[in-house]
């Protein structure tokens, strides 16, 4: 182990986490150079297997098999050479990881390259570049009817963004893109999606839609820069003498920035403001979309919604490798990886909570959920279980010449109090329901939040299940992957952890 720590210094910088994310981390040295590095993809392919190998949750499975051997430029350009791109050198490490049961596939899905810094600009200063919608195909009636076809719709809307400013909103069908009326799934899927995939890539692009009222609008949209604000909706529902506390958001965006609180941390602070002073008995947060963000934001929600009794109780502890942890005992108490406890803040006392999540619901989110179970009730309605990412990693940065990456290793796993973290295949349902995807955010029609009004005001849920839906408005999921893609964040693929403290490797 001498001769890595020979080699490296590790300072942790405030930095972004996707789904599950640390620390951003800068080196003091580079890491072991080697005399005939041909071009700069050498040294970022030599990088990715050099950080993966040393941070990687399943080091034992990487090669090298001795991690010490990593120390060795030679070594590392022998096992590096042959491949292409740093990407190739990180698909072939993830596939060696062990086979996760839930998916048949290397468990490692997560760890992955940045070259464009979107997820420090996305998580950490709340700023993203897109036209701002995510769109999905959905088999209405009259799609079902018209050759078993599905029609293109709007999922979800960022606030601020191009698509929000010129009136788009959840529930809007796309009528046409660029002229091209032919979007729907039956033509695109007989052509690859090519046309929908490119037009929705580009900078700029002509949309025609329709509202659920029947409303159509033409608009030029052009892909640009704006804050982004996750806080899709937030409001209190008074139903039968409750009142129900709703919070929809769709990105777990830092609440600390270099040292200060963010627009963020004010945006929360505001909402669970509103909260106590009306006397909220009852919470609901919307997950269904989100896909993570950083560590510290998941932490400030569940120290806002825990119940009292549970301040200063665990909140979650982290696995990392052996290396880090013995060796460089980066899980010892007041380290960066240590043991994190509850720090109950305001004086919402609830008993219980209801999480809508969907597939989509992923890292912080799960994160957020798990951490709450051992000391509340806890009940999730969606339509399937969340995405299963229990695990974290932080950006590293490596540059050379005009390139600039950050990796992201899959570094730690998460447990809660009841020491249950291995949830890689979702976290289950309380009750599994429809989405109706025509109604907005907040409204008390929409099939998962009536489905918690019901439960909080009644105790129980509908006898519907998912199975039982009608074939008017079901989403063809099968249709929506091959295009969801394209509008999904980068920042959407983890969980950040951000520490301001200094992480070193020592011997």
């Amino acid at each position: 182990m001498r001769r890595i720590v020979a080699y490296i210094t590790f300072l942790v910088l405030l930095a972004s986490f996707v789904g599950c994310k640390k620390d951003r981390i800068e080196r003091d040295e580079e890491i072991p150079k080697v005399e005939d590095v041909e071009t700069d993809e050498s040294f970022i392919k030599d990088s990715t297997l050099y950080y993966m190998k040393l941070l990687s949750l399943w080091q034992e499975y990487l090669i090298p098999r001795n991690v010490n051997d990593i120390s060795t430029p030679s070594t590392l350009r022998s096992l590096t050479k042959k491949y292409e791109t740093a990407e190739d050198v990180l698909d072939f490490l993830v596939s060696l990881t062990p086979n996760d049961p839930n998916t048949n596939k290397p468990i490692d899905r997560y760890s992955f390259l940045d070259r464009a810094g979107v997820v420090s600009s996305e998580i950490q200063d709340a700023v993203s570049t897109s036209f701002g919608m995510s769109v999905f195909y959905l088999q209405t009636q009259e799609a079902y009817n018209n050759g078993n076809n599905a029609y293109l719709y709007v999922r979800m809307v960022d606030i601020n963004s191009p698509a929000y400013v010129a009136g788009i909103r959840r529930g809007d069908r796309i009528l046409s893109i660029n002229g091209n009326s032919r979007i729907d799934y039956n033509v695109q899927k007989a052509e690859g999606f090519k046309s929908i995939n490119a037009a929705l890539s580009s900078s700029s692009i002509t949309v025609r839609w329709r509202t659920p009222t029947s409303i159509d609008t033409e608009k030029i949209i052009v892909s640009s820069q704006y804050r982004l604000n996750p806080i899709l909706s937030n409001k209190v529902l008074e139903v039968e003498g409750r009142k129900i506390g709703y919070l929809a958001f769709s990105s777990f965006v830092n609440i600390i920035n270099k040292g200060a609180y963010t627009q963020m941390y004010t945006d929360f602070e505001k909402v669970f403001r509103d909260f106590e002073s009306t006397g909220v008995n009852s919470l609901i947060v919307d997950l269904r979309y989100n896909g993570g963000g950083a560590v510290n934001t998941a932490e400030y929600l569940a120290d806002r919604i825990v119940p009292i009794s549970a301040d200063k109780k665990r909140m979650y502890t982290c696995k990392v490798n052996k290396v880090l942890s013995d060796d460089f005992k980066w899980t010892a108490q007041d380290s960066a990886f240590g043991p994190v406890n509850f720090q109950k803040k305001g004086n919402l006392n609830l008993g219980t909570v209801y999480f809508l999540v969907t597939k989509s619901t992923a890292s912080a989110s799960e994160l957020l959920i798990n951490v709450l179970k051992p000391y509340m009730n806890v009940q999730v309605i969606g339509s399937e279980k969340t995405y299963g990412k229990p695990v974290g990693f932080f950006g590293i940065p490596i540059e050379r010449g005009k390139e600039k990456v950050e990796i992201y290793a899959t570094s730690f796993q998460m447990f809660n109090a009841d020491a249950f973290g291995d949830y890689f295949g979702g976290l289950a349902l309380n009750k599994t329901t429809r989405e109706d995807f025509l109604k907005d955010f907040g409204d008390p029609q929409e099939g998962f939040i009536a489905e918690a009004i019901l439960h909080i005001t009644k105790g129980y849920y509908s006898t519907a299940t998912k199975s039982a839906i009608a074939t008017a408005d079901r989403i063809r999921n099968e249709n929506s992957r091959n295009i969801m893609n394209v509008n999904k964040r980068v920042s959407d693929l983890g969980m950040f952890k951000f520490n301001e403290e200094t992480l070193r490797l020592k011997e």
